[in-house]
């Protein structure tokens, strides 16, 4: 049975992305953190808060890491377009996934709370949805005490940059969601703060093993 607990540190890694920094939003400005740790390869908008200790490292530096957390919040994504090759989309979607899963199994096993997709799958053709699946995957096999995964559809929200095909892909599966088809209806976007909010919410309960939530179980927060 899950339980609340008292205020405790948060590690948040991607909190410069459209989630993240949602995200940011609730820890600072509501009691339940007394910490939030934002890891990040250079200085945020957050350095000097409060609440923040600001730690600018690179991920391919992860070992040098050495405090520990309660949770930790995994909102690294990027694309293959932004990140100039797969091989580097891979790196960021993937291997630096994996890097933050151990580094969470050698310093006290904080929950571990990932942003992935829907449709995520180490065996799809689609190569974002393979490497989604394959950190998926990694991540399982760790063991840890705690892993929340979660699979929202298409991400809506504000953006700091325009998305050409991610605008047209909202009004499309907006349009196919919107269809008297139970199987479609996976396929609506889902709300950045709805995705925020739910991972916020799960963050302060106190769940062991595996948990993974899919589009509607995020639309409930919306």
């Amino acid at each position: 049975m899950s339980k609340e607990k008292p205020p405790r540190v948060a590690m948040v890694v991607g909190a410069t992305g459209a989630t993240g920094q949602v995200l940011m939003q609730y820890l600072l400005e509501r009691s339940h953190y007394s910490e939030v740790v934002v890891l990040h390869y250079r200085t945020t908008q957050w350095a000097g808060h409060a609440k923040v200790r600001e730690v600018v490292l690179s991920l391919d530096q992860l070992q040098d890491l050495d405090l520990t957390v309660d949770v930790l919040f995994c909102c690294l994504g990027t694309t293959i377009k932004k990140a100039g090759s797969r091989s580097a989309f891979a790196k960021v979607d993937r291997d630096y996934v994996l890097a933050l899963g151990q580094w969470a199994v050698d310093h006290g096993q904080p929950s571990f709370h990932l942003i992935s997709a829907y449709g995520a799958d180490k065996g799809a053709l689609a190569f974002y949805m393979k490497v989604k699946g394959e950190a998926e995957s990694g991540l399982k096999a760790l063991g840890l005490r705690s892993l929340a995964i979660y699979q929202p559809s298409l991400l809506h929200g504000r953006r700091d940059e325009f998305r050409l095909m991610e605008s047209v892909g909202f009004y499309l599966l907006s349009l196919l969601g919107s269809l008297p088809v139970s199987g479609l209806k996976v396929l609506r976007p889902t709300r950045i703060t709805a995705l925020a909010t739910l991972m916020y919410q799960q963050s302060l309960l106190d769940v062991s093993g595996l948990q993974v939530f899919r589009p509607s179980d995020i639309a409930v927060c919306e």
